[in-house]
């Protein structure tokens, strides 16, 4: 914790100094500009883009040790259900005001390959390989939008408003096997009666949040800002059933043969889930309130 806010501390006097340049507001006007006559604060027509700070602070936790990783993490709520890699924009409609979306996807497509002999093959030497390959795929997508207000008094500006956030989350498993079902695996007693082996897997969920927001936002440059964010909302989220594809190689109906056959299983549970949640570091599983969240931001 001592850590933690030592790091704040040297954040917040790394801002001041950034910002030493002197304020003022331009000649009858209520423009904020830098010593320099830059531009601090975004204007109607400005287009923002943010992005997680938190690496930053990752980085600089570990200051003490610059050429390694010492294992210090600040943590971060994430926005909806653990989704933290999130795009957010916004367009300033006035001064004061501004539309922002947020998008986020998040996707993985993973192939494992295991190799081993063939077992049908009569060499003694040099006995030639099959394989079995598993193909893994995760998709997150998280979409939202919505209108912030602002208000504050030179560099620091506070904002409000409300958002809608909509999140959907596929898995799939797929196993490819070089050894078929098949009477002559089972003369080569490859198989035996009873074998059994899944075929492919898939699992999803979906989740939807009407969110209220408020945060501050500290310009330490012109027109480059941090911001904190803190939020409150109503959510509802479904799990739904797992589905299963599993291949038999079985006798059932007492035949006296085996056969192949394919049986599909959905799971025992599905989740649906509504309810009110804040940010507390732990967004829901199925309920998601929002984005308390530490961001970045550039205006152009």
């Amino acid at each position: 914790m001592k850590k933690v806010l030592l790091v704040f501390a040297a954040l917040t006097i790394s801002f001041s100094l950034l910002a030493q340049e002197e304020t003022a507001p331009v000649e009858n006007s209520d423009i904020l500009l830098s010593k320099k006559g830059n531009v601090i604060l975004p204007q109607a027509g400005d287009i923002a883009l943010g992005f997680n700070a938190i690496p930053l602070l990752d980085y600089a936790l570990n200051f003490a040790n610059i050429m390694n990783n010492t294992g210090q993490t600040a943590q971060h709520p994430g926005y909806v259900s653990g989704f933290n890699q999130i795009i957010v924009g916004k367009y300033f409609l006035e001064d004061n005001m501004a539309v922002r979306g947020r998008i986020g996807i998040n996707t993985l497509s993973e192939k494992t390959t295991i190799y081993f002999d063939d077992p049908f093959s009569t060499a003694t030497i040099d006995i030639p390989q099959v394989e079995n390959a598993f193909t893994e795929k995760n998709n997150n997508i998280v979409i939202g939008g919505g209108l912030e207000l602002r208000r504050g008094h030179n560099r620091l500006q506070g904002f409000y408003g409300g958002e809608v956030l909509i999140a959907r989350n596929a898995y799939k498993e797929k196993y490819e096997y070089a050894i078929d079902y098949n009477q002559n695996a089972e003369d080569e007693g490859v198989i035996f009666g009873g074998s059994n082996r899944t075929l492919d897997y898939k699992a999803g969920g979906f989740g939807a949040s009407l969110r209220a927001f408020v945060g501050v936002e500290y310009f330490f440059a012109p027109k480059i800002s941090v911001s904190a964010e803190f939020g409150w909302g109503f959510g509802v989220g479904i799990t739904g059933q797992t589905k299963e594809t599993v291949e038999f190689w079985d006798d059932p109906e007492a035949t006296g043969t085996n056969s192949r056959r394919t049986e599909e299983f959905l799971g025992a549970t599905k989740v649906s889930a509504l309810g009110f949640s804040v940010d507390n570091g732990s967004v829901g599983q199925n309920i998601f309130g929002g984005s308390g969240a530490l961001s970045l931001l550039f205006h152009f």
